[in-house]
């Protein structure tokens, strides 16, 4: 029994039930800060499934289409019994619904319940897999394996707090697409065809579920420049690009008379909110528990803390990386996103981990006995 419980099998069981635990808790932290946007008349969820949201949010369809799919091909009297069962007006006071004391909720609305149901926890698959990807992420960039278990949790318990002036379910697989990206890109080689074509294909569903990918994509090319020339480096950047391009070009025109615009300016707005002191120090309900919000002095000092500690510590290729993509977020967040919207830096999120796995990767070391940290109080 006991090499049972030593076993490498277990210790994997343990660790997903862990990280099951983890998505849970920050799938939690988002679904009742933000819901699934319901009764939104510009971005809910029926509206998403139904592509009459207004525009961008409409583009953002990877889901939606998953959803739409996996109804379709149910018998339509399945579909009306399940559907009957999902919106059953007592599962508003049930512990195993997803309205959960919220009578304006579209889990209770027939037509959509199904839909909305897969969505729920389609999302919660897609945070859920992140964690395994980030944790492989951490053990790649040459963070210890205590760390590289525990950075992947962290993150994701921060997620909510980054949520702040809207949360949206695509988040959570925009992660799970970027962590995988950049874990592909690292490994890439001439010696890897089925790892670049993945690559390609992951672009494309990226770039589906959130066009943002579309300006990530640069950021990939000194991960790919660790094994491939710099002409097959570009090479490949490039293809990305138009597979991105395609896809995007291909939503735009799909959903060109649905109300809204593309992007909207917000650069002159962002500058007035930055430079009031006041809302460095402002506060928001995550969890359950009034704290700071994601954008404040005390997010600013942690990850200016986590990134002196790390970034002497990160592989150059990822420090590279770090670089082009503040360089490409940084600009875009200033002039399109709203003001304090922390989750549209969403490309800075692998730069993030890697920092925290190092920085956790050099305290641990300096705590450990016999390492000038002394043996732990």
């Amino acid at each position: 029994m006991r090499r049972f419980f030593e076993s490498t099998g277990y210790r994997w069981f343990l660790l997903s039930c862990a990280y099951v635990v983890i998505a849970a808790a920050a799938m939690n932290g988002f679904y009742t800060k933000w819901r699934l946007n319901d009764g939104h008349p510009a971005l809910s969820l029926s509206r998403m499934v139904e592509g009459t949201a207004h525009r961008p949010y409409v583009y953002r369809q990877f889901m939606p289409a998953l959803a739409n799919g996996i109804q379709a091909a149910l018998p339509q009297a399945t579909v009306a019994r399940i559907s009957e069962r999902l919106a059953e007006p007592r599962r508003l006071n049930s512990r195993s619904g997803l309205a959960m004391r919220y009578p304006g909720s579209e889990a209770l609305v027939p037509a959509v319940t199904l839909r909305y149901h897969i969505v729920y926890y389609l999302t919660f698959l897609a945070l859920l897999a992140a964690l395994f990807v980030m944790r492989r992420l951490c053990l790649r960039a040459g963070a210890d394996a205590v760390a590289a278990t525990a950075s992947p949790a962290i993150v994701a318990l921060l997620l909510p707090f980054f949520l702040t002036e809207g949360g949206y379910f695509y988040d959570f697989v925009e992660l799970l697409f970027m962590m995988g990206a950049v874990l592909l890109a690292m490994g890439a080689s001439r010696r890897t065809p089925l790892r670049l074509a993945v690559l390609l294909a992951l672009a494309g569903l990226a770039t589906w579920n959130k066009e943002a990918f579309f300006f990530f994509t640069p950021s990939l090319y000194p991960l790919l420049r660790r094994n491939l020339p710099r002409a097959q480096a570009v090479a490949l950047v490039a293809a990305l690009l138009f597979v991105c391009g395609c896809v995007y070009l291909a939503l735009r025109m799909r959903y060109a008379g649905n109300p809204g615009t593309t992007v909207d300016y917000q650069l002159w707005d962002n500058l007035r909110f930055y430079a009031d002191p006041g809302n460095w120090l402002r506060t928001e309900n995550t969890y359950g528990v009034l704290l700071p919000r994601g954008f404040g002095i005390v997010s600013f000092l942690a990850c200016a803390g986590i990134a002196a500690i790390g970034w002497p510590r990160l592989p150059q290729a990822l420090r590279q990386h770090a670089m082009l993509a503040f360089s490409v977020n940084l600009p875009l967040f200033l002039l399109f996103c709203s003001p304090g919207e922390v989750r549209n830096l969403s490309m800075l999120y692998p730069s993030l981990l890697g920092l925290l796995a190092m920085a956790l990767t050099a305290w641990m070391a300096a705590a450990a006995p016999g390492r000038g940290g002394g043996a732990p109080a």
